[in-house]
């Protein structure tokens, strides 16, 4: 996950830890239905949701959900969630991922992560670089879900080293926490980390978002 970016499915030898956003996640009934749940309402509503919008469209709908998200993230007493949108925006327009979802995303890195703009030739990222993923869903009718907000957080060396020492986060669209990496809700986002360990250091385990979105890309 984070965030940066897993966007395609596990390949043979994967973690067995279980992707929260995937499509075919076996949630119950009563939490598939449950808007805010992260598998919600893009996997259950999938045939109606708006699949390879353009560029154009697909920023006109995230603008409007700007406010709210701000408003929301705010509320999680998280300073990172709370002020992500004023970091540096990676992509071009939002973008469609597999791997959260089939929802639309955006790239955010502090200025500790500035080399995140390099991409594949940024190197490993210093303690307290930061990178956000916000998500939507746009429903053919018009209507626009926010979905979760993803959080890495690149701590300490002997944090984590099976995860490179990034720290996973992932709250709701509402504020409320999904889980964290060493703490609450711990085992909600272990697939965030076994998922981004299949580039490992290569690539500090960082994904990156499609080349056509990338801002400032060679």
């Amino acid at each position: 996950v984070t965030i940066a970016m897993a966007l395609s499915v596990a390949g043979p030898g994967h973690s067995k830890a279980k992707n929260p956003c995937a499509p075919n996640n076996p949630a119950s009934k009563k939490t598939l239905n449950n808007p805010l749940n992260p598998c919600a309402p893009g996997h259950i509503k999938a045939p109606d949701a708006v699949h390879g919008m353009n560029p154009k469209a697909a920023q006109k709908a995230y603008g409007g959900l700007q406010k709210d998200m701000v408003a929301a993230f705010s509320s999680t007493g998280d300073q990172q969630a709370a002020n992500y949108q004023s970091w540096k925006r990676y992509n071009t327009a939002p973008y469609e991922s597999t791997e959260h979802g089939d929802r639309y995303l955006n790239n955010y890195a502090n200025k500790i992560a500035q080399a995140y703009g390099k991409y594949e030739k940024s190197g490993n990222m210093p303690v307290g670089s930061v990178l956000a993923k916000d998500s939507f869903t746009v429903l053919k009718t018009g209507e626009i879900y926010p979905g979760p907000l993803f959080l890495m957080e690149k701590m300490s060396k002997g944090f984590m080293p099976s995860f490179g020492d990034w720290k996973y986060t992932m709250y709701l669209p509402d504020g409320s926490l999904i889980g964290e990496t060493g703490g609450e809700g711990s085992e909600n986002v272990d697939y965030c980390g076994t998922c981004h360990a299949r580039v490992g250091s290569n690539q500090d385990h960082m994904f990156f978002l499609p080349k056509a979105w990338r801002l400032n890309q060679e």
